[in-house]
């Protein structure tokens, strides 16, 4: 198969915004979904085989753009090329992030190694949660006796760990000194507390310095009244808040 790495200048000028998708030749599934111009589209294969090591990788610990990297090694690991898939080109920047969105919910996160979902996207979600999480009230923070601090956590984060306790409590780049101010642990999935951990010890995960975890149990049910499946307050959900740890009240 013909392999490019590149558009001539003149393709440039006439794709101008684009959306693409890259795809994995070993299962023709899409990967990755994302708009831009010029040779955007090509960009990630190269940063992927600059970086090339030999690393261990957890998808728990690691982020996102490690991960979609990690699936161009293998396809190059394999002999293979990633397929780049130019979906529509000679867009506005508005219209391309609004089609890079449509895609990203078509082909669903679960697929992609996205890290960020797309332009105005939201995951699909059941009616009956949708309906819960959207009418939940805020917890009034004035109100809260104690120091908590706020981590939200994906829903497959807490398939994949086995428990939201699991799924909450490890493993985080925060300051341990800053982390041990705080006595309650939100666990927060699309903007509602679902559970409340009373801290027992936070501590450097494993012995490393750069993630921290902590030891608990559920919190008791006069802290959990205060928070369980109500909405954390607006200053907390602002979009663009890339830390999933958030500091709340000391």
């Amino acid at each position: 198969m013909d392999e490019i790495r590149a558009f001539s200048p003149e393709v440039c000028e006439e794709l101008k915004y684009y959306v693409y998708r890259l795809v994995d030749p070993r299962n023709g599934n899409t990967f990755y979904v994302g708009k831009g111009k010029n040779n955007r589209v090509f960009a990630h294969v190269e940063c992927a085989l600059a970086t090339y090591s030999d690393v261990d990788y957890s998808p728990e610990t690691d982020d996102d753009q490690n991960l979609k990297y990690k699936t161009i090694r293998a396809i190059q690991d394999a002999g293979l090329d990633v397929i780049h898939i130019i979906q529509r080109y000679g867009l506005s920047e508005h219209d391309a992030l609004v089609i890079e969105s449509a895609l990203i919910d078509v082909y669903c996160l679960e697929q992609l190694t996205n890290k960020i979902k797309g332009h105005s996207s939201n995951e699909p979600e059941n009616a009956i949660t949708l309906e819960k999480r959207l009418s939940a009230s805020e917890f009034d923070e004035s109100m809260i006796p104690c120091s908590f601090m706020i981590i939200k956590v994906k829903n497959y984060m807490v398939d994949q760990r086995g428990s939201r306790y699991e799924a909450t409590r490890s493993s985080w780049r925060v300051n341990l000194s800053e982390a041990q101010k705080y006595q309650y642990v939100l666990s927060v999935t699309g903007g509602i507390v679902y559970e409340v951990y009373k801290v027992h010890e936070w501590h450097y995960h494993h012995g490393e310095s750069g993630r921290v975890e902590f030891t608990g149990e559920k919190a008791e049910e006069n802290i959990r009244d205060l928070f369980v499946n109500k909405k954390i307050p607006a200053k907390y959900r602002k979009k663009g808040q890339a830390s999933p740890c958030l500091y709340g009240k000391k």
